[in-house]
């Protein structure tokens, strides 16, 4: 992945509400995402999903500190890395068909986009952080999409980093989203976290080729 995919691109949000604004920044990037990978093709194999797990679990790796960090800070937010840590783990360790995967190390990339989106908002560090939130819980709803797709086909295999919080996790957006909106409502604390949306969709990217979907 060329070293270009990690520079910003700054959001500059016209709307007040913070999930619309988030919405609207992400949308390019997120299509760019989802258009590249594998499990979300037909023909998904057990190896497209365990080589998705392995980069997901190299990327929360390196969001987690940051995503702790505001746990401590927010009454209602719970991040919960180690349960969903956990599930990779043993998503990773299930497929004995096919070569185990090592756990990877925290994305250094990802690290990378995270520090320079804090640098540019040095008084807005907690909207950022909330914009980060926003791409990992979000990625819950759209694992429990692929799950209904490939679980038939996958079985036995249990896909247990795609269930998210099961028939909870809908209630769990939902409450998500209002506490986002109550803590990210200025014009510059929604363009902070903007930035870091993007900045965890850009870590990510450089794990997910646009058009392959495998770890770089």
């Amino acid at each position: 992945m060329q070293h270009t995919a990690l520079a910003p691109t700054l959001p500059q949000p016209a709307a007040t509400d913070a999930l619309q604004a988030l919405r609207h920044a992400t949308a390019v990037r997120h299509a760019q995402l989802d258009s590249g990978l594998p499990i979300a093709r037909a023909n998904a194999s057990l190896a497209d999903y365990l080589r998705h797990v392995h980069a997901l679990s190299a990327w929360l790796q390196a969001l987690w500190p940051a995503l702790e960090h505001m746990q401590a800070r927010e009454t209602g937010f719970c991040f919960a890395p180690a349960a969903r840590l956990s599930a990779m783990r043993e998503d990773l360790a299930h497929a004995a068909s096919e070569p185990i995967l090592p756990w990877p190390h925290p994305s250094a990339a990802t690290v990378l986009c995270l520090d320079r989106a804090l640098e540019r908002h040095p008084h807005h560090a907690d909207a950022v952080r909330w914009g980060l939130a926003y791409v990992v819980e979000g990625s819950q709803l759209g694992g429990q999409v692929l799950y209904r797709g490939l679980a038939p086909r996958l079985a036995p295999h249990p896909l247990r980093t795609l269930q998210g919080d099961g028939a909870g996790t809908g209630a769990r957006w939902k409450a998500f989203m209002a506490l986002l909106r109550a803590r990210v409502a200025s014009p510059p604390a929604i363009a902070a976290a903007c930035d870091g949306a993007l900045a965890a969709f850009q870590g990510l990217q450089v794990h997910f080729d646009a058009t392959q979907g495998t770890p770089a």
